[in-house]
């Protein structure tokens, strides 16, 4: 039918806003007794399963549990069993403690304001725990369980330094703490002259003002006590800005405050010598700020584009918050921040779904506020009921009459999150390295996005190797001046001992020393040149550890040259003076005209022994371990080397003399013992120091670093320019190193770190 010239459309009928059962089945009651009588056919009336296709769906569960409540239950139906156990058995399921796994997810579930959850032997936990426990093998260290490094033997370094270099990594290294001081600023500043080695009172103005951090190491005060506690790196609380023209001298005496970033090995040692001088002086006050902030290190060459995906800078108008209107992008945080500086931001919470105009409260976005509390990022449940609900309108399925929820979670809770960004030296070409302080509770809000993003996380293992391959100390493991060194040596000896204690006698490998007899450096060289025949020289000449130093800056360096009058030895510290610089001395002719006479330093001038860091690299061929010896090479040996001419050239220690290379003594300290056999004595090398980080396997330009007597080392390049003529001098000293359970020898270029850096506080 048409009207007026168009078809009418076909109208579809509309289903029935509702279906009756009842006569919906007895509508189609033929249709399924035709189904059931077919199927009744087919079986021959047989609907029973047939037992070739029965499966044991119940096999998980315990049968014995499953016989004990099939008993209890015959007992019940039968009365056996008293009404009163029955209810004295329900009245303890209900007060009956939770299992174990759910009373611990609970609490590593809960996001507390500050502070670290503690296991049953009182060991801290990360936040990212259960995270990490996951994923890596856990040790515990320094009062943490720390990832110690991915599941398996401990390889994959190849993989690593090309992520590093090609991508980015994290390591949550919220093991750091902070301890705070406050008073004046004369006050602190004479403070930190008393603890700090070396340390300027003239501090740079930048310093002074906060916009950059320093490093110094941290000692004991008095000079009877000055031992060595660990490297720290400290910062000062910004300045805020005057209008006025105030002086410098003004700012002398109003309240300031500094934090004093301290690692966990070391953190109850160097509290203790900070608040003992702070009260000794009554005028500044000492806090630790332990659980408060949480770190996380990022480094790697898209460090700077991962930024740019989870920092997002809020604006702010307020007075105090001048970088942020420079630095309103990561991209601006980049620009301006130099080498060693600090940017204070407050980004917005990288979770949830917070834009421009989000309004949050400026009472407490500073992290120097943290005694008066941080607010706590939201909860995961808000979040995703926010984003649950986001996704609903997007898709007009919400409720249009509901009341949208309101995702503030009260007092505590906040939006936004104030944080420090750290720009450490970077690790080598276009990869930086930074640091990120935030407060404890938000460290998982920004690990999960930096994980998902792309970010390789790692441990203390994967950092070592990071720190050897960028030729940065690793603390504590290359720094025997402190405690903390000898600490975590003594761990590592008793897990190697109760390990070798498991292997039967026949394959039980022999015993290497752990930590390397430092002392015996010096005594080598001495016991060869006073008394090579006489064995009790070595208790006579033994050192003590207040006679040995390890220099860390050029300043240091220097000051122990001039101590032993060692103007003639050829060490050159760096000083920012370019005419004093190793390249235009080494060409100098005179500086070789005086005769040197290393005896002369050795025993009469000088008793104490320098140790300085080197950076080893192989001459040909061979990998260096952690523990090596390195040893002063003879002039024939470089030759032979250098020429060829021997194949190989392998210089070798006799295989019976390799497990009687040290000695270890009933006190159980090791000593280098004296060879006897004039085998051994034609073959042996003296030791000038040991290797305290070895190669990384994968690197195409492996090094290791080493702690040498500095001494030593200017009496090897003495002899090494002078047999040279004047143009074949080389920056590099040739060493020789030696695996502890290697019997060969292999040639290495030593580099004085100290020789092309003025500062060797930097550390991972």
């Amino acid at each position: 039918m048409t009207t007026d010239g168009t078809k009418q459309l076909k109208c579809h009928a509309i289903p029935p806003g509702e279906v009756l059962v009842q006569k919906f089945t007895e509508s189609r009651a033929p249709e399924l007794d035709s189904l059931c009588s077919t199927v009744a056919s087919r079986l021959n009336d047989d609907f029973r399963s047939q037992r070739n296709k029965r499966r044991r769906t119940t096999g998980f569960d315990n049968r014995a549990s499953k016989t004990r409540f099939r008993n209890n239950n015959k007992k019940q139906k039968v009365g056996i069993l008293n009404q009163a156990k029955s209810d004295e058995s329900l009245e303890k399921n209900v007060n009956r403690a939770p299992p174990r796994h759910i009373r611990r997810k609970k609490e590593l579930n809960k996001n507390l304001e500050t502070g670290f959850c503690v296991s049953g032997d009182g060991t801290k936990r990360l936040r990212m725990h259960v995270w990490h426990a996951k994923r890596f093998t856990m040790t515990k260290r320094w009062g943490f369980h720390l990832p110690l490094g991915l599941h398996g033997s401990g390889k994959g370094s190849r993989a690593l330094l090309k992520w590093i270099k090609n991508g980015t990594l994290v390591h949550d290294a919220s093991y750091y703490n902070a301890v705070q001081l406050q008073g004046s600023q004369d006050s602190l500043l004479s403070i930190l002259s008393t603890i700090m080695s070396p340390f300027s009172s003239s501090d740079t103005e930048n310093v002074l003002s906060g916009g950059v951090y320093s490093s110094s190491m941290l000692h004991h005060a008095g000079a009877n006590s000055s031992r060595t506690i660990a490297p720290v790196i400290y910062m000062w609380r910004p300045v805020q800005q005057s209008t006025n023209a105030e002086s410098v001298c003004d700012r002398t005496s109003e309240l300031r405050q500094l934090w004093i970033w301290i690692h966990a090995a070391a953190l109850t040692e160097g509290y203790n010598a900070l608040k003992s001088v702070c009260e000794s002086q009554g005028k500044v006050r000492c806090i630790s700020l332990e659980g408060q902030f949480g770190t996380l290190e990022v480094m790697g060459s898209k460090a700077s584009q991962l930024f740019q995906k989870i920092l997002h800078p809020v604006s702010s108008t307020s007075e105090k918050s001048s970088f942020l209107k420079k630095c309103s992008s990561v991209e601006a945080v980049d620009e301006h921040t130099p080498c060693f500086g600090i940017a204070p931001l407050i980004v917005k919470d990288p979770r949830g779904l917070t834009n421009e105009n989000t309004e949050f409260d400026q009472s407490c976005t500073d992290l120097w506020d943290a005694e008066k509390g941080l607010y706590c990022p939201l909860e995961e449940s808000v979040l995703c009921m926010e984003k649950h609900h986001q996704r609903l309108v997007s898709f007009c399925l919400a409720d249009t009459h509901s009341v949208v929820v309101n995702a503030s979670t009260g007092i505590h809770s906040s939006r936004v999150c104030p944080i420090m960004l750290l720009r450490r030296n970077n690790l080598m070409d276009s990869v930086t390295r930074w640091t990120i302080v935030l407060p404890l509770s938000w460290v998982k809000a920004f690990w999960v996005p930096f994980v998902s993003l792309g970010a390789r996380a790692i441990g203390l293992r994967e950092r070592s190797w990071v720190a050897c391959e960028a030729g940065i100390p690793n603390f504590p493991s290359e720094f025997p001046e402190c405690d903390s060194y000898s600490s975590l040596m003594e761990a590592e000896a008793a897990a190697m001992d109760k390990e070798a204690a498991l292997r039967p006698a026949s394959v039980k490998p022999f015993s290497n020393p752990i930590p390397p007899p430092w002392n015996c450096v010096r005594l080598a060289f001495e016991t060869s040149q006073i008394c090579s025949n006489e064995s009790d020289a070595v208790a006579e000449l033994a050192l003590s550890d207040n006679d040995t130093a390890i220099a860390r800056s050029s300043r240091m360096l220097s000051g122990f040259l001039n101590t032993i009058n060692g103007d003639r030895l050829p060490i050159f510290p760096h000083f920012s003076d370019k005419n004093t610089c190793l390249s235009k001395i080494m060409k100098d002719e005179k500086i070789l005209d005086h005769d040197l006479n290393i005896d002369s330093f050795l025993g009469n001038r000088c008793r104490k022994v320098c140790f300085v860091r080197v950076i080893l690299r192989t001459f040909k061929e061979g990998a260096i371990e952690d523990g090596a010896v390195i040893c002063a090479p003879r002039l024939d040996d470089i030759k032979l080397w250098i020429s060829g001419s021997n194949g190989k050239c392998e210089l070798q220690v006799p295989q019976s003399s390799v497990s009687s290379y040290f000695v270890k003594r009933d006190s159980g300290k090791w000593e280098y013992q004296l060879p006897e056999d004039p085998a051994v004595v034609e073959s042996n090398r003296w030791p000038i120091g040991f290797v305290t980080s070895g190669f990384v396997h994968g690197s195409h330009k492996p090094s290791a670093g080493g702690l040498c007597d500095a001494m030593l080392l200017g009496r090897l390049r003495h002899e090494q320019w002078s047999s040279v003529p004047l143009k074949q001098r080389k920056k590099e000293i040739y060493v020789l190193t030696r695996n502890l359970r290697s019997t060969a020898y292999r040639l290495a270029v030593a580099t004085i770190f100290l020789e092309h850096h003025q500062e060797d506080f930097d550390y991972i």
